[in-house]
């Protein structure tokens, strides 16, 4: 049995035509190519999975027929007459769907040998997906690879999935995905009262109180510069938490979850870290995302089942390499 492989093919973002020619902003393709690239010089030494390619049906096991006809159509120069619901990050990711099929291709392997038994532990790299909803997405999410990954290991025999996710941003997405499905637990980590979500989709989403309604489990951090009003002034219920705590109530709700789970899926964000987007809201550094890690990791020793960990979220390049660096080593250990 191997304990850890690592998945991060240059295919996984692929574009349908030359990058030169595709109208990315901010931090889209080009950025995703530098992270792949310095990912996989970083991470070397690590057992490689296969290269796989998954299709584009598999990923209607989370996303409507439509959306996805949409998509291709606007891939192919002919948009639809009425086009989906995509934010300006997105402009663009239509020509990056065969880096999606190689992204989910990456978790469908992992997931193979885990069920083989061949495999404990693996880390793969896609496009971002834990702000994409059923049928539209934002925030760089064109689709989300890892829901569909899931939804494949669920039909693979893993029935009950703890998704964990520890990005900056609220895993939005992957919450109204698995929204009452009593076969999925999410528990995301994420900033209370981040502007871009705000505009995106709203701050009560993000809100312990959402979470439970749809029985997931949110743990939303509040900036140093907010007193402990911000919600009532907010008109946002349920419980706020701060830095010094976040990784106490994280560990809590570790140990809360309804069931034994058969499978750990991590959505691994960076820009959690203090040197990037958290600075004042959750202040991470290297080591504690190593701690966060061997939390996951307790919980999946004393289940007895895999870690699939996907990579998230992270806007200071050498800052979001060297936390994965340090996440993956942590995950590479027995």
């Amino acid at each position: 049995m191997s304990i850890f492989a690592t998945y991060l093919h240059p295919q996984t973002v692929l574009t349908s035509k030359s990058d030169s020619r595709i109208p990315f902003v901010g931090f889209s393709w080009p950025y995703f190519q530098q992270v792949r690239h310095e990912l996989a010089a970083t991470l070397s030494q690590y057992p490689t999975l296969a290269l796989r390619e998954a299709s584009d049906e598999d990923y209607l096991r989370v996303h409507t027929p439509t959306y996805l006809q949409q998509l291709h159509l606007m891939a192919a120069g002919t948009p639809p007459a009425e086009l989906p619901k995509l934010s300006r990050e997105c402009a663009g990711m239509e020509y990056c769907l065969p880096g999606y099929r190689y992204g989910l291709g990456g978790m469908f392997a992992a997931i193979d040998q885990m069920r083989t038994g061949a495999l404990e532990r693996a880390y793969c790299f896609s496009f971002g997906g834990h702000h994409a909803y059923a049928d539209w997405g934002h925030g760089y999410c064109l689709l989300h690879p890892l829901a569909a990954a899931v939804r494949y290991a669920q039909a693979s025999g893993f029935s009950q999935v703890l998704i964990v996710d520890w990005d900056h941003h609220h895993g939005d997405g992957t919450q109204a995905i698995f929204a009452h499905d009593t076969s999925v637990y999410c528990i995301s980590i994420h900033s209370a009262a981040d502007l871009y979500m705000a505009s995106a989709c709203g701050l009560a989403w993000g809100t312990t109180t959402a979470a439970a309604a749809v029985g997931h489990c949110n743990i939303p951090l509040l900036n140093e510069v907010y007193d402990d009003s911000f919600g009532e002034q907010m008109q946002l219920s349920g419980q706020f938490y701060r830095a010094n705590e976040s990784q106490q109530i994280f560990s809590e709700a570790l140990q809360q979850l309804p069931w034994q789970p058969d499978l750990i899926c991590i959505f691994s964000g960076y820009d959690s870290h203090r040197d990037d987007c958290g600075k004042g809201i959750s202040n991470w550094t290297n080591e504690d995302f190593g701690h966060v890690t061997r939390l996951v990791l307790d919980v999946a020793n004393r289940a007895s089942c895999p870690v699939l960990s996907v990579h998230g979220g992270g806007y200071n390049l050498p800052v979001t390499i060297a936390a994965a660096a340090t996440h993956v080593a942590v995950l590479a250990t027995r």
